[in-house]
Order: C-alpha cells, then structure tokens, then sequence
C-alpha cells in the first residue's frame, strides 16, 4: 500500500516537474527504502506485483502482432534479434573474460545480462509515441521479442553452471515439451475459450464484469506460461496475440492502459528500492564511466549489422534505443547471486594490473550484484534522455562516427525493398452502428473512402462482421478507445448514437486528442447542439429542425403545385 501510494504521488510530482517519469520512480524507490526502512528482498508479494507492470504491458504489444504479422516479422525477430544476441555476447563474453580477466562463469553471466534491453522502457515509448508500426518500430519490437525468448534458455544456463549434476539432454528435453504444451494450450483452446468468454461479458453489457474477464486471460496465460518453467511476460504476450485478430482488441486495450502504466510505476519503484546510497555515493564515477563505455560498445555493436540491413538513419534509431540493459537482467544477476557463481575470480586481465589481486578478492558477493544493478539502473536512466532526443543523437552519431553515405544506400539495398509500414489509419470514423449507423456506412459503401465503426453493442459489432463491415467493440464514453484506434491520424468522426451523454464525452475526448480531426454530431435537443457547438465541433445536426425544415418544405412545394394545378384547371374549363 505504501508502495503504491508513493507511485500515485511521484507520478502527480513529476508530471508537474517535467521530469522523466522512469528516473522519478526510481528515486521514489530509493527514498522509500531508506525512509520506511523498507527493503525490495524483504517482500516477494511485492515483487510479483512490480512484475506485473511488465505483464500488462507485453500483452498489449501482443495485441499489436499477431501470428501472421510475427510470420511476416521473421526478419526483425529472427534475424535481427538473432544477430544482436548472438553477437552482442561474443563481444562482451570476449571483454569480460579475455580483457578484464573474469572466469568462464561469470562472463558468460555477464555477456548474457548486458546483451538484453530494456522492454519496459522501450515499449512504453513506441506506444506513446505510436511507432510500433513503423520500419524503426518493428525492427525494435522484433528484437525485443527476441531478447524475451532469449531469457529462457540464459536462466536455463544459469542453472547448468549452478549444478554441475545436471544433464543438459534432460533440460533442454523438458524445456521443449514444456513449450509445445504451453503453444498447443494457448493456441488451441485457448483462443477460442478467450473469444468466447470476452463475447459473453460484451453481451452482458457490464463494464467490471469485462475488465475481470480481461484480466483473466491476461493474468491467466501469464501464470501457465511460469507454471511451465517460462517467463510470465512471454504468456501474456502469446495471449495478447490471441487476442489480437478479434473485434474485442482495442476496447481491452483500452481498458488495461491505466494497470499498465500504474504497475510499471511499481516496478521502477521496486527497482529504486535496491539502490544503496552509500555505496553508490563510493563509486558513482566508476559506474558513469562503466556505463557509457557499456552504452557505446553496444550501440555501435548494433549498429554495425543493422547498417547493412537498414538506413544508416534507421539502423542508428535502432541502435540507440536498444543501448541500455534490460529489467530481466535483473533476474538473472538475482539468480546468479543467489547460486554463488557470480565473482571476481581474476586470472590476469586489466583490473587484476590496475588494483591488484588482493583489492579484487576483497570485494564481496553483494558488492558485486549491487555494482551490476547500479549499471542497469543508470543505464535506464540515460535511456529517457536518449528517446526524447532520438533524432538529435542519431544526428550527433552519424557525425562524431562520420558514417559514409555508401552505407546508407548499401542499407537501402539489401533491405529488400522494405516498405514503410505505418500503422493504417481510416479517412471516417463512424460511431455507433444503429439505424443511422448504418444508413451513412451505407453512403459511403460507394465512395473511396476508407471506414472503421465503433460500437459497443456486440449484437451490432457481430451484425457488422458478418456483412463485412470493418467494425470494432468499443466504448466511445472511454477515451482511451480514441488513442487506441488512432484517431489523431482521422481525417472525419460521425457520431450516430442516441445518448446526448454519450455524445458530449466523445466529442470531448477526441478533441482533447486532437483538435484537427473534424466531428460530426447529431442530437435532437437544442441545449445539448449549443454544448456542442461551444467544443468546437466541424458540424452539429439538429435532426428534429432538419426533418420538420423539409417537411416543410415538401409541404410549401406540395402548395405550389397545388396552386399551379388549380390554375391550369380554370384555364382548361374557360
């Protein structure tokens, strides 16, 4: 509870502070440990509830990739992801133990928790800023993906070097069956037990009933996935996957979005909570330098495959973004603690010539993993600054490493013809799918024009689908809804629903996204067309003055033909 209430309070400081919020929530964490006397270790709860920041926030990238899409990723998740794996621990497995002179253990330990990034972090900005579905975006995620899957086998090795007893056959046997089950778990039944439980709470037209049903699933598919020996955050993102292709995904997208960044708080908190202050004050300028050396090496290790597969520009964004050391590298020296395979055991190398053998054995176990979790803190840190400043940095890169336009166009080549893959956006936006719904999708059924209708009627979302309607589940009184579909990228919104409540809360939500997209309302009620005129609105229909003016009309016309007959019949008689 205390955690929580210093996440809500730290969140309202630092919005009116401007100051990143990652770093905010660290300190937060930091003086929360020191002035309730509180320690992360001492509570597991705690732990599992930061984590589950993580959790919310991988199911909504899955809701983003489905199979198919992952399919038509295999460059970005395999390859990409491969490479950067594959190479980032050769290189920094060569520094620790050739270099520095750490044993084959702890190297490989090492090697293994610098080359991931921070998913947390990185995700969180692709979201905000809507760039999951560009080549920069994709590229990143693809990695990312990656990076995740690649916890499983690293803490599997950890647990090898931990126990030489064990049999490698036998482990990596069990890890394959376990993984067969939890696809054919999730994939199968899964699926359709998913859709056919979120159809049911739709149709019950009840908001809590929806949102447990959707934390259900999410928490659900998180908890078989660690039940298998796999990660909580690669179940949820199968299951967001799932729920991907359904008519239901960006009505749970955005009902999770609060948990999301509420949980994530807790989990930087959580992360502040392991900092020790004195003995960060002791070497504060060590870890700088660490990490910036850190921070360049793997930057320019990125770099150096990406350049040759994408735009210098494009390749450096990547590079750039995915510098720091991730959160799950936080298990793995947690793990490698507490199994005592993580040491300076020095045969040689740099730190044995500088401070001599007798220094180094003098640092203890603890000092170690503290020194290791202020590297991937700092490196967190730095990562806000960079992704705000992205262009900018990628600008000053490309200078200082004096990158020659022959890469450029040598990326542009063996890229494969990439084309940019931005995220679609529709010219009309149609809310509701009722009588009047209906009639104006109609209209523009002959038109070029490309049209999404949300609804929060499941009967009518399911009506549509059937007719081929490009329509969604949604409820338009939610403002998340509008962020979800990307209603900033909409050139028109046609509001077709009766509530004047329902009305006036859309109206305002999508003008507080954006004052460019141009709403169309209707409303019989003349107070509720001032309202809405005072917003600001593109055009408001009184249909009660519409239909009485042309009825009217018809009538004034139907007088005037009358009156014309009447004088072509006295004519004809005289």
């Amino acid at each position: 509870m205390c955690v929580l209430a210093m996440a809500v309070v730290s969140g309202i400081i630092l919005n009116k502070l401007k100051i990143p919020a990652i770093i905010g929530y660290i300190v937060t964490g930091t003086l929360t440990a020191y002035i309730f006397g509180f320690r992360v270790e001492d509570s597991v709860d705690l732990n599992e509830a930061a984590e589950l920041g993580i959790v919310f926030l991988m199911f909504m990238i899955g809701l983003d990739f489905s199979f198919k899409k992952i399919t038509q990723m295999k460059q970005e998740v395999l390859l990409f992801g491969g490479l950067q794996i594959g190479i980032s621990i050769a290189v920094f497995y060569a520094i620790c133990h050739y270099l520095i002179g750490f044993n084959l253990d702890t190297s490989i330990i090492l090697a293994s928790a610098v080359s991931l990034s921070s998913t947390a972090i990185v995700l969180k900005s692709l979201n905000e800023t809507n760039q999951t579905k560009t080549p920069y975006g994709m590229a990143a995620v693809g990695i990312l993906v990656f990076q995740d899957i690649a916890v499983i086998p690293i803490l599997l090795m950890i647990k090898l070097l931990s126990n030489q007893d064990l049999s490698m056959s036998e482990m990596l046997l069990s890890t394959g069956v376990s993984a067969v089950i939890v696809l054919l778990l999730l994939m199968l039944p899964g699926r359709f037990l998913a859709r056919i439980v979120l159809r049911s709470s739709a149709k019950m037209k009840t908001d809590e009933i929806f949102v447990g049903t959707v934390f259900l699933i999410v928490l659900g598919s998180a908890y078989l996935s660690k039940y298998f020996g796999f990660s909580l955050s690669l179940g949820a993102f199968l299951a967001g996957m799932l729920v991907s292709n359904s008519p239901f995904k960006h009505q749970v997208a955005s009902v999770l979005v609060y948990f999301r960044d509420l949980l994530l708080g807790v989990f930087f908190i959580t992360i502040g909570m392991q900092v020790d202050a004195i003995f960060l004050a002791k070497y504060f300028i060590v870890v700088l330098l660490l990490v910036a050396l850190m921070l360049l090496i793997k930057t320019l290790i990125m770099f150096a495959f990406l350049s040759l597969l994408r735009k210098a520009k494009v390749a450096m964004r990547i590079a750039l973004s995915l510098s720091q050391i991730g959160e799950f590298s936080f298990a793995i020296f947690l793990l490698a603690s507490q199994h005592k395979i993580l040491n300076l055991g020095l045969d040689g190398g740099i730190l044995n010539g500088i401070f001599g053998s007798e220094f180094v054995a003098s640092i203890t176990p603890n000092e170690i993993y503290q020194f290791l979790t202020l590297m991937v803190i700092f490196s967190m840190i730095a990562t806000p600054f960079i992704l705000d400043r992205l262009d900018l940095c990628v600008k000053f890169a490309l200078k200082i490493f004096r990158i020659p336009l022959k890469i450029a166009k040598i990326g542009s080549k063996v890229g494969l013809n990439q084309k940019s893959q931005t995220e679609h956006s529709y010219e009309v936006v149609i809310c509701g799918y009722g009588a009047l719904g209906k009639k104006v999708l109609e209209f523009f059924s002959g038109c070029d024009v490309t049209t999404l209708v949300v609804d929060s009627n499941y009967e009518r979302v399911e009506e549509g689908i059937k007719k081929g309607c490009n329509i969604v589940y949604g409820n338009i009184t939610d403002k998340m809804i509008f962020r979800e579909i990307g209603i900033q990228k909409t050139k028109v919104v046609i509001l077709c629903v009766e509530s004047p409540l329902a009305i006036e809360k859309a109206c305002r939500h999508i003008m507080d996204i954006s004052h460019l997209v141009r709403v169309i309302a209707q409303t019989d009620e003349e107070t509720i067309e001032a309202d809405l005129r005072g917003i600001g609105l593109y055009a408001v229909i009184n249909g009660s003055r519409e239909v009485a003016e042309i009825l009217a009309n018809s009538a004034l016309e139907a007088i005037k033909e009358s009156k014309e007959m009447g004088i072509n019949r006295e004519e004809e008689s005289q």
